[in-house]
């Protein structure tokens, strides 16, 4: 079990051993590609604060551990467990700001935003998630 203070991180040690995994929370299948995306988004828009961690195991699953918490939360489980042979480094999604793992100042918001139910990616303006149906949330 290795721990990592940013998404990309994990997800860079995660795809040595696996290329796609499903939701703990919603059982969607995701590939390496889909969360790299979601990792740059939340490295850059919302890192963990200092009591937080991402936690990749052995066989690829990625969870949460939270110091305050005596429970490890499941966040993707693997599904197909052979490497990825061409790695991302998340900085491919936001080519005009600083590397992900380095951003300090408040960058521009993206065309696009995440949904907080199922993680999947929405229009900036989109009012429902037209994958799972849930309002979509606007963080600010």
């Amino acid at each position: 079990m290795e721990g990592f203070k940013n998404f990309v991180q994990t997800m860079d040690r995660a795809s040595d051993i696996c290329s796609q995994w499903t939701s703990a929370e919603n059982g969607w299948v995701y590939s390496y590609a889909e969360l790299m995306l979601l990792a740059a988004y939340l490295d850059r828009d919302y890192p963990l604060d200092e009591r937080q961690w991402y936690i990749v195991f052995p066989d690829g699953e990625i969870c949460m551990l939270h110091e305050d918490f005596d429970e490890i939360m499941p966040l993707w489980r693997p599904v197909k467990s052979n490497p990825v042979r061409q790695k991302l480094t998340g900085d491919e999604f936001y080519p005009d700001d600083q590397p992900v793992q380095q951003a300090q100042a408040p960058v521009p918001r993206a065309q696009f935003k995440f949904c907080m139910h199922c993680g999947a990616k929405l229009p900036v303006n989109a009012a429902f998630c037209n994958k799972c149906g849930q309002r979509a949330v606007d963080i600010k």
